[in-house]
């Protein structure tokens, strides 16, 4: 017996929803290939860094691996405090150095490594640095029990980390800074050579951080330089374009993307965000829009 005609799939339908399962399924595989290529972790084992009396060490769980942070406390007390999602390729060490200094600058900071950066187990993955975000900001909040103020930043692979969860963020921070940031992830694979132009759709896009600051309603301090040479001044300026409350777009020049933890670079970079963190005027707000 043939089937009614109105209960028969017509053949261009069934063939569309064949080549959306294989577009799909193709986006998911190039995903995780990617994904298992993207994070450059350089290793920092237990007691390979030189002893810094700044820094108190310690370690904390995100959902079954071990990660290894620093806190380094102004200083003076009581004072505002940070938290710093670092960049691909850096770990504890690289910070070390900051950290001293915005502690003389009066600032506490709590840095960590993400999963499989350093010494903290695991490997690193979008869901695994969005915990780590996450059980990180749990550790800074009770690390600064005292603090004035609190703000969160993001270098490089860090913007996408922390804005992945700034939403999510109890009690709300005071401001968020983005240093050497990208506009999305997709955008970024693209620039840096990972996926070539013409297979960008391909991609999921799961830091798109020009959409999340949309959202965002927190002052904003975004900082970049005109001649990065890994992101283009662009991704910074989408970013502040796309911004609810931009405190101010800082651009410098003559300085490399890791300008933020290089030494020569060190105190240029970060006075703006030490005056950010400084100002005698609350610049926190109330809630999330």
């Amino acid at each position: 017996m043939l089937p009614r005609p109105e209960r028969s799939i017509p053949r261009w339908l069934a063939g569309t929803a064949g080549i959306a399962v294989l577009a799909g399924l193709a986006r998911h595989l190039l995903f995780h290939a990617l994904e298992r290529e993207a994070f450059v972790t350089p290793a920092s084992p237990p007691g390979t860094a030189e002893p810094d009396a700044t820094l108190r060490h310690s370690t904390f769980r995100s959902g079954n691996r071990v990660l290894h942070a620093a806190y380094a406390p102004a200083s003076k007390l009581p004072a505002p405090a940070l938290l710093v999602c670092h960049g691909d390729d850096e770990c504890l060490p690289d910070w070390a150095p900051v950290q001293a200094m915005l502690s003389q600058a009066g600032i506490s900071t709590f840095v960590f490594d993400y999963s499989g950066y350093g010494a903290s187990s695991g490997r690193p993955t979008v869901r695994h640095l969005r915990e780590d975000a996450c059980a990180a900001y749990q550790m800074f909040l009770a690390a600064t029990p005292d603090a004035t103020r609190r703000y969160v930043l993001g270098h490089s692979l860090g913007s996408g980390v922390l804005l992945d969860v700034a939403r999510e963020l109890r009690p709300i921070p005071d401001g968020l800074i983005i240093a050497s940031g990208f506009s999305s992830a997709r955008a970024a694979a693209v620039q840096t050579g990972r996926v070539p132009a013409r297979l960008a759709w391909l991609l999921p896009d799961p830091w798109n951080n020009a959409a999340r600051m949309r959202r965002l309603d927190l002052p904003l301090l975004v900082l970049h330089s005109r001649n990065d040479e890994v992101l283009p001044l662009a991704h910074a300026e989408r970013l502040a374009q796309a911004a609810l409350h931009l405190h101010e777009l800082v651009v410098f020049d003559g300085m490399p993307h890791d300008a933020a933890i290089l030494p020569e670079y060190i105190d240029m970079y970060w006075a703006p965000i030490i005056a950010f963190m400084l100002a005698p005027r609350a610049q926190g707000i109330d809630s999330f829009q």
